[in-house]
């Protein structure tokens, strides 16, 4: 696979829907996360893994770069999506709701398990989610839990839940400092960072005046859900800042 895709945009496909993966395909190159997780319903979660596993197949010499988002280590699911997909070697593995470098670690030993019993030339690269208050204050550790890390991502709506289920005054104030916070220590080690995609895809000047203020933090890239929002994510995120 193409690992000079686009590093800017990262756009979003649920794992379930072939149509939509093939139309995704048509698109110039660029990063395709393929997603079994909050994408893909739960009552899909199988279907999609085949899904994803005949894509990564179908379209290996592909100009994207196939990115898979499994399933949470919270979650019943990460274990098997992970011994479909891993033998496909797919560019990069996204792996959601990181809360302690524990749960990366306990990723690795299950990725590094299935490449040995298999054989697989493949080394993989993770993009890890930050999506609860414990991650962000478990951030350093988790950096420092693996040397395979591409880039911290941020998922904006789940971080607002948690801030919501703890019982915090001003949760959309907490999503914004937890994301100056990963976006500068991000810049200050020298990682990717991606941020959260912006639901309200017909909103195009709210999301330019977001991602300018992302760009501000730190952030190096974006996660979309719409071809109109591809062309901003270029123009701001583009942009050079000292």
């Amino acid at each position: 696979m193409n690992q000079a895709a686009e590093p800017l945009v990262y756009f979003y496909v649920p794992g379930y829907k072939p149509n939509y993966i093939e139309y995704a395909m048509t698109f110039y190159p660029m990063n395709i996360i393929l997603c079994l997780e909050d994408g893909t319903p739960e009552d899909k979660k199988l279907e999609a893994r085949y899904v994803v596993k005949n894509a990564l197949q179908e379209f290996s010499d592909s100009e994207h770069t196939l990115i898979v988002r499994v399933n949470s280590v919270h979650t019943s699911h990460w274990e098997q999506d992970l011994e479909e997909l891993v033998p496909e070697r797919p560019a990069r593995i996204r792996l959601p709701m990181v809360r302690t470098a524990e749960d990366l670690r306990q990723v690795e030993r299950k990725v590094q398990d299935i490449i040995h019993k298999r054989s697989l030339n493949y080394s993989p690269s993770y993009e890890v989610m930050i999506e609860c208050c414990e991650a962000i204050f478990n951030l350093g550790e988790i950096h420092q839990a693996s040397r395979n890390i591409y880039a911290f991502t941020f998922g904006g709506t789940d971080y607002f839940n948690d801030c919501v289920a703890k019982g915090l005054v001003d949760p959309a104030l907490e999503v914004r400092k937890a994301k100056q916070k990963l976006g500068e220590y991000c810049r200050s080690v020298g990682l990717q960072c991606f941020d959260t995609t912006y639901m309200a895809f017909r909103d195009m000047e709210g999301f330019r005046e977001d991602c300018l203020l992302s760009r501000e933090y730190g952030f190096t890239g974006r996660s979309v859900i719409h071809p109109d929002q591809v062309a901003v994510v270029q123009e701001i995120y583009g942009i050079s800042i000292a």
